[in-house]
């Protein structure tokens, strides 16, 4: 029992810190628009977006987010959203960075 709960606990940390790390590293990546000699998606932050989401409806019904938590998640998921869609329209380093910080800060609210 305790030993599932700890890996239960360690794979949600793991992709939290893998999609952290992913956003995160996306900056000085674009810039020379490979990470590793393979090209990256301009898609990527909204492929985190979709993550992250699917992280606070997890945690949602698994208690660890409660009804009281979720005004401030509700308006920072549609602030999320507005921000990586404006950035797919018109990807510059300036959105880009923009998109990155939201995303982080909408994974920080889970995360808590």
């Amino acid at each position: 029992m305790i030993c599932s709960l700890v890996t239960k606990t360690l794979g949600r940390v793991s992709m939290a810190a893998l999609v952290l790390a992913g956003a995160v590293s996306i900056g000085p990546a674009r810039a020379e628009s490979t990470a590793f000699g393979v090209p990256l998606s301009p898609n990527v932050h909204l492929y985190s977006y979709f993550i992250i989401n699917g992280m606070a409806r997890g945690a949602f019904l698994l208690g660890k987010l409660h009804q009281k938590d979720m005004p401030l998640l509700i308006q920072m998921d549609e602030t999320t959203r507005k921000v990586v869609l404006r950035n797919l329209d018109s990807q510059t380093i300036r959105s880009d960075f923009k998109a990155e910080q939201v995303l982080t800060r909408y994974l920080d609210l889970i995360l808590k």
